[in-house]
């Protein structure tokens, strides 16, 4: 372990880089539709680690530590949650066992997700400017002051879009699945667009 006033300089840059993958991650097998409950278990895991790492210090490997905590709280989650919404039930049959694999420290894993939710979410069903915003929000993190930033626009123009495209997605039961050359095709200018405005 680190000193434990370290973390308040390492938590803020690990927030950054695996917040939106550990949230890709998760929505591979809860779906789209159901992304609060991915954002919600990420969201915690960085709060325990507040919590945990003030007291404690920083543990060797950080990152992996993330996501095993990460794990456990999905487990938490499907045990403690008796009666849940049948669309989550019937399209997740996770097993206790099979957790750890949903969550595997792998670069590759985490990568090929994070691919996936971007063409994901820059689905048709909503405008170029509602897909480019929510793949910001979700895979870079950026606030909605941000966003507005980038769009030049406000705040509440963006947190609406913002909402009307989550609808639109739990409204129409989104999957990250494989898509045909069509679709990567028809998708690819605003992916292209989204990760310009990723890395400036």
């Amino acid at each position: 372990m680190t000193n434990p006033k370290s973390y308040t300089e390492l938590l803020p840059h690990l927030f950054r880089q695996e917040y939106a993958k550990m949230t890709a991650v998760l929505c591979r097998h809860f779906g789209l539709a159901n992304i609060e409950i991915a954002e919600d278990i990420a969201s915690d895991t960085f709060l325990k680690a507040s919590e945990y790492w003030a007291v404690h210090g920083v543990p060797d490997n950080p990152t992996a530590w993330l996501y095993t905590v990460a794990a456990n709280k999905l487990k938490d989650y499907f045990k403690h949650r008796s009666i849940f919404d049948s669309r989550i039930k019937d399209a997740v049959t996770v097993q206790a066992m099979e957790i750890e694999k949903i969550l595997e420290f792998d670069d590759q894993i985490i990568a090929d997700s994070q691919l996936a939710m971007i063409f994901a979410v820059c689905h048709p069903t909503n405008s170029t400017e509602a897909q480019i915003a929510l793949a910001l929000q979700i895979l870079g993190g950026f606030s909605v002051e941000e966003i507005a930033k980038a769009f030049l626009t406000n705040r509440e123009t963006i947190k609406k879009r913002l909402q009307r495209a989550r609808t639109n997605l739990r409204n129409n039961h989104f999957q990250m699945q494989d898509l045909t050359a069509n679709d990567i095709q028809a998708r690819l200018d605003t992916v292209l667009k989204t990760l310009y405005l990723l890395f400036n």
